[in-house]
């Protein structure tokens, strides 16, 4: 019996881990920064959620409008970006070539 409340109490923490680590990802986050470096708001706003593997992957094979739907499916689950920078960020991501730094350590 000690085990299996154990076990089950031990299920539940990682369940609200779980949870708890995808609400900070969705429209709970802070306002969205304004200005500053696109570098930044990426480095920033895009690891809030996941690494940066999964942008470093994409460089040199998604072009500025793509990065413009992405940016903005981010800034819709909750990345912190400005509306005004968007355009900034994905023309900044577009024009990076693969395994640039910051982006690719």
């Amino acid at each position: 019996m000690k085990n299996g409340t154990g076990m089950l109490l031990g299920t539940i923490a990682v369940i609200f881990l779980v949870f708890a680590g995808a609400a900070s990802c969705e429209k709970t986050q802070a306002l969205p920064q304004r200005g500053g470096e696109p570098a930044d708001l990426v480095m920033n706003a895009c690891t809030a959620c996941h690494d940066t593997k999964r942008i470093c992957d994409r460089l040199g094979k998604t072009d500025r409008d793509a990065w413009t739907r992405i940016v903005t499916e981010m800034v819709g689950k909750g990345a912190s970006v400005a509306q005004e920078d968007i355009p900034r960020v994905a023309g900044y991501l577009a024009d990076l070539q693969p395994g640039s730094p910051p982006v690719c350590k």
